[in-house]
């Protein structure tokens, strides 16, 4: 049997016993001869292969990173408010820094030199010393408490100012 195969337009092949049995029942091997023939160009039908349209990629979910712990900053210890000072009870007295008070203690013989910045004193104050501090009358201080005549411009002694 013998079959013309055509490759492109000008090469054919032909086959020959492409395998059989002989007459006396044995098996025919197989031969080929290849012999080039010249031919004339050959139409053959092709067909037409339809493909599918390319479809459209979907979009992949890309995996998102797990979030990762940040560290919660430690709240910082507020320290404990101190107790303001509760102001020292002067009983009456101008505040001063000394805590120079009219409730009790002992007489103030030595006047700091700032001692009319934080009192009304007299004009006469630091021309007589001989005596302890103390309010007059009419609120203003002298410094010859015990004395005779301390205040007697001002209406008279009022009280004594202590440490």
């Amino acid at each position: 049997m013998r079959r013309l195969i055509t490759l492109g337009a000008a090469v054919a092949f032909v086959i020959v016993g492409c395998g059989g049995t002989t007459p006396t029942g044995g098996v025919q091997a197989a031969t080929a001869t290849a012999t080039a023939t010249a031919a004339a160009p050959v139409n053959v039908p092709t067909a037409v292969v339809k493909t599918a349209p390319p479809a459209t990629a979907k979009p992949t979910a890309r995996p998102t990173a797990a979030p990762t712990a940040r560290p919660t900053a430690r709240p910082t210890a507020r320290p404990t408010p101190r107790p303001t000072a509760q102001p020292v009870n002067l009983c009456g007295a101008p505040s001063n820094p000394w805590g120079y008070n009219f409730c009790g203690g002992g007489f103030i013989y030595a006047v700091p030199l700032s001692f009319c910045a934080y009192f009304n004193c007299i004009p006469s104050f630091w021309e007589s010393t001989n005596g302890y501090a103390e309010q007059c009358v009419d609120g203003t201080y002298s410094h010859s408490g015990g004395r005779s005549g301390a205040c007697s411009y001002h209406g008279g002694e009022r009280r004594p100012l202590y440490t």
